[in-house]
C-alpha cells in the first residue's frame, strides 16, 4: 500500500508540473484499452504493444515517476528487446522520451546496454517506422536515439536534444549556454531540422503521432491503409486557375495548392519551419497516402539552397522506404547561387538530393506551375520509368536557363524579334510536350483529378502492390471509411 501511495505522490508531482505520466501518454496514443505492457515491470520505462486505429504498434515510454526515469542497464535492455520484437512482428516503434539521463553508477555496463539499444534502432531503420516523441531534456548518448527515428516530435519549452548539457559544457570548455540554446525545440525546428514538428501541448503531440501512423505502413513492404472519404477524387478547384500571379516576380503560397490536392484538404506538414523554401508534407489522394514535395515561391522565390536540398533528400528517402508515391510541385528558378552556398557544399547536397529522388521506388508525379529552370527541372521532373508522370500548367516556363539570359547568349543585340519569338516559345509549355518531357498541359483546376487518375492507373498496373492495400490477417494493410467525427 505504501508503494501505491508513493506512486500516487509522484504522479501528483508530475501533474503539478502540468505534465502527463508515462502511462497516461500511452493511454492517449493507443486505442482504448488495447495497450498491453510487456517485459519486466519497472526500470524507469514502460514497454508494450497495442492498437492504433486497429493496427498493431509497439511503444516505450520513459517514466519519471519510476526511479526518476534514469536510463539504467535494465532500462536500455527493455527498450532494445521491444525494438527487436517490433521488427519481428512488423510493427512501428514509438519512443516516448522523458528521462533526466544515464545512471553513472552503472558504468560501462550501462553504456554498453545503451549502445546495444541504439544499434538495435539503427538495424531497425528501413524495416519498421520509428517515431520519437520527446517530452523532456535528452542529453549525451541518449540524444542519438531520437536522431535515428524516421520522424521526431518535440514538446515546446520542455524538450531538448544535445550531446552536452549546460553543466557539462561549462566544465569542459568554460562556455555558458542554456539548454534551449544547445538543443531546444526552436533550434531543432528551425536550424537543424531534427524536430520534424514542435507542439505546445502533450495531447496535441500524441494525437499528431496517431495521425502520422495512419499515413504509414506497419513495416517496409506492407501497404498503407486505404481510407475512403466523401471527398471525390474528381473534385475541381477553380481557385487554382488564379493561384499563379500574372506578375512572374510575385510570390504565392505553394501550400495552398498542396491542400487543394489532398483528401479533405488535410495536410500533414513535415519540418515546416526548417528550410521553408521547400514544402514537405503527407496527405491522401483518393484514400492513398502520398508524399508531397514542393518549392515555395514565398521563401527565396522557391530557389533551392543546401538546407532545402538536404531536407528534400531526407524526405525522399523516407517516402522511398515506405513505398509512398511522391507528388512534386515545382516553381523554381534554380539552385541558389553564391559563394556562401558553394562553401556549404550545395553541389554535393544537390547531387544527394537527385540521388535520393532517383532511388525512391514509388511513382512520381510532377506538376510544373510556373518555372522549371535548369538543374531543378532535371532533379524534380525528369522521368525515370513509365510510372513517372509530368504535367505543366498553361504558361509554365520550362528551359535550360532563364529565358532572358538565354536569349542574350543566343542572339545578337540587334535580334530583338528573335529574342521575343524565343521567349514566347519557351513560355508555352507545349514545346516540352512535343519533345516528350511533359505528358500534357492541364488546367490548374483539374490537377487533383489528374493526380488521382495517375495513381489509380499505377495501382492497376501494379496489381495488389504497395499502392493498393488489401486486407491482411496481421493488420499490415486494410481499407476503412474515415470517421468524419474524429
Amino acid at each position: 500500500m505504501a508503494a501505491t501511495v508513493e506512486e500516487q505522490e509522484r504522479s501528483d508531482v508530475q501533474h503539478a508540473r502540468g505534465r502527463l505520466t508515462a502511462r497516461e501518454r500511452l493511454d492517449i496514443l493507443f486505442d482504448h484499452a488495447t495497450f498491453r505492457e510487456t517485459g519486466p515491470i519497472g526500470a524507469g520505462v514502460v514497454t508494450g504493444e497495442g492498437l492504433v486505429q486497429g493496427r498493431p504498434v509497439t511503444a516505450f515510454s520513459q517514466d519519471v515517476t519510476d526511479a526518476s526515469g534514469i536510463m539504467t542497464q535494465d532500462h536500455a535492455t527493455k527498450i532494445a528487446s521491444l525494438i527487436d520484437h517490433a521488427v519481428s512482428m512488423g510493427a512501428p516503434v514509438v519512443g516516448l522520451y522523458d528521462s533526466p539521463g544515464v545512471a553513472l553508477d552503472d558504468g560501462l555496463l550501462g553504456l554498453g546496454a545503451q549502445s546495444n539499444m541504439i544499434q538495435c534502432q539503427a538495424l531497425a531503420q528501413g524495416k519498421v517506422p520509428q517515431l520519437a516523441l520527446v517530452f523532456g531534456a535528452t542529453a549525451g548518448m541518449a540524444a542519438l536515439s531520437p536522431a535515428l527515428a524516421d520522424v521526431t516530435f518535440m514538446l515546446e519549452r520542455a524538450a531538448a536534444l544535445h550531446l552536452a548539457g549546460p553543466d557539462v559544457l561549462r566544465r569542459a570548455t568554460g562556455e555558458i549556454a542554456s539548454a534551449d540554446a544547445l538543443g531546444g525545440s526552436t533550434l531543432h525546428a528551425i536550424h537543424t531540422g531534427m524536430a520534424d514538428r514542435v507542439f505546445a501541448d502533450e495531447v496535441e503531440l500524441l494525437f499528431a503521432a496517431h495521425d502520422l501512423l495512419d499515413l504509414l505502413p506497419s513495416s517496409v513492404g506492407a501497404s498503407t491503409p486505404l481510407i475512403f472519404t466523401a471527398d471525390p477524387p474528381h473534385r475541381e478547384e477553380p481557385g487554382l486557375d488564379q493561384l499563379v500571379p500574372l506578375d512572374p516576380a510575385e510570390p504565392y503560397d505553394m501550400r495552398e495548392l498542396a491542400r487543394a490536392l489532398v483528401d479533405e484538404r488535410e495536410l500533414f506538414d513535415v519540418q515546416p519551419q526548417h528550410a521553408a523554401n521547400l514544402v514537405c508534407a503527407l496527405g491522401r489522394v483518393e484514400g492513398r497516402a502520398v508524399g508531397i514535395l514542393g518549392t515555395q515561391p514565398m521563401v527565396l522565390a522557391g530557389t533551392i539552397d543546401s538546407a532545402a536540398a538536404r531536407k528534400a533528400a531526407r524526405f525522399a528517402g523516407f517516402c522511398g522506404r515506405y513505398g509512398l508515391p511522391m507528388v512534386m510541385l515545382l516553381d523554381s528558378p534554380g539552385f541558389l547561387p553564391g559563394t556562401a552556398e558553394e562553401a556549404r557544399g550545395i553541389v554535393r547536397e544537390a547531387g544527394n538530393m537527385m540521388a535520393a529522388l532517383a532511388r525512391a521506388p514509388g511513382p512520381r508525379i510532377t506538376i510544373i506551375t510556373r518555372r522549371a529552370i535548369g538543374p531543378v527541372w532535371a532533379v524534380f521532373a525528369s522521368r525515370r520509368t513509365t510510372l513517372d508522370h509530368c504535367y505543366a500548367w498553361p504558361g509554365a516556363e520550362i528551359a535550360v536557363m532563364n529565358t532572358a539570359a538565354a536569349a542574350e547568349l543566343l542572339f545578337d543585340d540587334t535580334d530583338d524579334q528573335k529574342k521575343r519569338d524565343y521567349a514566347a516559345r519557351i513560355a508555352d509549355p507545349s514545346h516540352a510536350v512535343d519533345a516528350g518531357f511533359v505528358d500534357a498541359v492541364i488546367r490548374p483546376a483539374a490537377t487533383r483529378r489528374t493526380i488521382a487518375e495517375v495513381l489509380r492507373h499505377v495501382a492497376h498496373a501494379q496489381g495488389s502492390g504497395s499502392l493498393l492495400p488489401t486486407p491482411s490477417p496481421d493488420g499490415a494493410g486494410y481499407t476503412r471509411e474515415r470517421d468524419r467525427n474524429g
